[in-house]
């Protein structure tokens, strides 16, 4: 039989009580009441900011007092995040700051920013108090700005240019001394975070000046927004950091790429949803590239977090898929030798790619019934011309089944495409190492059959594959 404990009295249970630590009786979680003079819809929104979204955490109604409270038992994370109202969809910037989880707002609907108070939020005061200074500065050194755009060289655009640093001065200034006047506190790590670089005066030739400037950037990115203080990651200037360091900072090259992700997302590790977020971000960023060859990227994000389970998709449906594709153009990657296969010319001679004897052999795989294709042959031909005494073989490779095959030469003939080496594979056997499944498709190979180029345009490929060739000639590529 268990024995009963004897029960406490009311004296020594708050004599215990007292000896509890104090922070056990704070008030958990948050809560924020709004009030809007004026404002007759029925609710308003709580979103905060989170890479280059926005992202609904909690909506209020109307309380029989008027008030909209948003309230939970879990603290928010420390952020920028925006009052919502409807139906313009308004969004009020506001501070919440892991100490600073229950205050007031107050504010009317007739110009919702300048009547913008809070009771009880140090931070948001500070924060507000900023807000207007730069609301204030930024209409008088957009006109500045502007007029020194207009002014004709001499006495007057220097003049403007003078007024214009001078204010931009004045508003650095006037940070800096916020900073300073309120360290330690939420507001001033956030605007700390608002801060260009600062650079100090570079010697040399304008070429060594550009690059020791970008050299200095890439290397003070994070100096006002460090990577790892996660209390600004539902700030946008956070997202900006990352992204400026990647887009703009990184040699733009897959190999510098790859290196450079590799050491955002380490830095991020400790923060298991903002590692998540980012690693996801650039490899949808990679996943159609723009650019040519930064498919590498994406193939590199796909082998290092997904095949590794370090990331993982909403959907293993999708994830599976992503994880094939790939798998599917990594082969194809430029640097990579490409694959080699059995084809037939126009009067049925067998060959295979790589037994070609060229300087640079263009692979382009079309269709007689491809509507693209038909837009970019005259390109090619045009390309073809140019290209074809400088070391270029041309080999167009129709993808259609055996059956069709009289369709694409009559096509060829009809449209005095003949010049250049037209091939087929009765079998389609060059189908699936060359992952085709939408034409046209477009290779540049040098005399090894390394593939030195890919998806080029037609309407740039003069341009692309003349620099291609010069880069390559250089040992550059």
């Amino acid at each position: 039989m268990t024995q009963l404990k004897p029960m406490k009295t009311g004296f020594t249970l708050f004599i215990g009580l007292l000896l509890l630590p104090w922070w056990l009786f704070a008030t958990t979680g948050y809560s924020i009441k709004v009030s809007i003079e004026g404002y007759s819809e029925k609710k308003i929104t709580l979103a905060y900011y989170f890479g280059n979204q926005k992202y609904v955490k909690d909506t209020a109604s109307r309380g029989a007092d008027g008030l909209f409270v948003f309230k939970g038992a879990t603290p928010l994370q420390s952020g920028i995040y925006s009052i919502v109202l409807e139906p313009e969809q308004i969004g009020l910037d506001i501070l919440v700051s892991e100490k600073e989880q229950q205050f007031s707002i107050q504010t009317k609907v007739v110009d919702p920013f300048q009547n913008l108070r809070f009771t009880g939020s140090l931070e948001n005061d500070l924060f507000q108090k900023y807000i207007r200074f730069v609301s204030e500065q930024n209409p008088i050194s957009d006109t500045l700005r502007a007029q020194y755009k207009r002014s004709p060289e001499g006495q007057q655009k220097e003049k403007f240019k003078h007024l214009l640093q001078k204010a931009d001065s004045t508003q650095l200034l006037y940070v800096q001394n916020f900073i300073r006047e309120n360290k330690g506190t939420y507001a001033a790590l956030v605007i700390k975070a608002t801060l260009p670089i600062r650079y100090p005066s570079f010697t040399g030739t304008s070429d060594e000046k550009m690059i020791k400037t970008w050299l200095y950037a890439r290397k003070h990115c994070f100096d006002n927004i460090p990577i790892q203080d996660f209390r600004l990651l539902r700030t946008p200037h956070y997202f900006q950091a990352i992204t400026t360091y990647v887009d703009d900072l990184l040699f733009q090259h897959p190999d510098s790429l790859k290196v450079g992700i590799d050491y955002i997302l380490n830095q991020l590790r400790p923060n298991k949803e903002a590692f998540e977020y980012y690693a996801v971000h650039f490899l949808r960023q990679y996943l159609q590239p723009k650019v040519m060859g930064m498919d590498a990227v994406f193939v590199h994000m796909v082998e290092q977090y997904l095949q590794t389970g370090q990331v993982k998709l909403n959907s293993a449906d999708q994830q599976a898929k992503i994880v094939q594709m790939a798998q599917k153009l990594k082969p194809l990657l430029i640097g990579k030798l490409s694959p080699n296969i059995p084809l037939m010319d126009r009067q049925g001679k067998k060959f295979n790619l790589h037994d070609l004897d060229a300087e640079y052999t263009l692979l382009i795989i079309w269709a007689y019934d491809c509507g693209h294709c038909k837009h970019s042959a005259p390109f090619w031909k045009s390309f073809y011309d140019q290209y074809k005494d400088k070391g270029v073989k041309l080999v167009a490779l129709c993808y259609v089944p055996e059956s069709e095959i009289p369709a694409c030469w009559k096509y060829v003939d009809d449209n005095g495409l003949g010049a250049w080496l037209h091939a087929y594979d009765p079998l389609l056997r060059f189908a699936k190492p060359y992952n085709v499944e939408t034409t046209p498709q477009v290779y540049l190979m040098d005399r090894n059959k390394v593939i030195i180029g890919k998806q080029i345009v037609a309407e740039q490929m003069e341009d692309v594959v003349g620099k291609i060739i010069e880069l390559q000639k250089k040992g550059k590529i």
